[in-house]
């Protein structure tokens, strides 16, 4: 079974990890508590990186909400007799 994901979906994720794995990477380099990384805080820069992503390269995004088809009015279909 193949699930289609949309492209813009895919860069998101894929810089949310990159820039979660660069947090990781940065903080595992800083002297802390035995050299390990903030795993939080990774989770949570890459999260809000790609939550911010999605908001600003969503299509229609600050725009006001037009309506999807045309309204018309209604024809009477009545055939003369």
């Amino acid at each position: 079974m193949t699930i289609q994901i949309a492209p813009l979906a895919v860069v998101l994720i894929v810089v949310g990890c990159a820039v979660g794995l660069a947090v990781f990477k940065y903080t595992a380099g800083t002297h802390g508590t035995a050299g390990r990384g903030d795993l939080v805080a990774s989770i949570a820069s890459g999260a809000a990186v790609a939550t911010i992503l999605a908001l600003l390269l969503t299509p229609g995004f600050g725009q006001p909400m037009t309506p999807t088809s045309p309204t018309t009015k209604p024809t009477s279909t009545v055939s003369p007799q």
